[in-house]
């Protein structure tokens, strides 16, 4: 099977669907950081004593950053899907 040329607004498409997964990677680098220092390590360095309690105060704009990157994966996972309809027009049986 042969699929058909992509057209302009097709183009589009893929390059809209890939600047959301790229924003999707962006986040998720945003996302794990942040959480992990909010959630395992600044807590352990503080109970060894490693750094001052003061860094506690840090903790909740960690989690809300990474809270906010987490719902921006999942805001641009969704947008990513949804734009996927040039596959179905270039490809219109995925089982050949």
């Amino acid at each position: 099977m042969d699929p058909q040329s992509l057209t302009t607004d097709q183009w589009a498409q893929v390059s809209f669907s890939l600047k959301m997964l790229w924003l999707a990677l962006a986040c998720s680098l945003i996302a794990g950081p942040s959480l992990l220092f909010a959630h395992a390590i600044i807590p352990s360095a503080v109970d060894t004593n490693t750094i001052p309690k003061s860094w506690t105060k840090i903790r909740p704009m960690l989690y809300a950053v990474g809270l906010l990157a987490v719902v921006g994966i999942l805001i641009f996972f969704y947008l990513f899907i949804n734009h996927l309809d040039f596959l179905k027009a270039s490809y219109p049986r995925w089982w050949q």
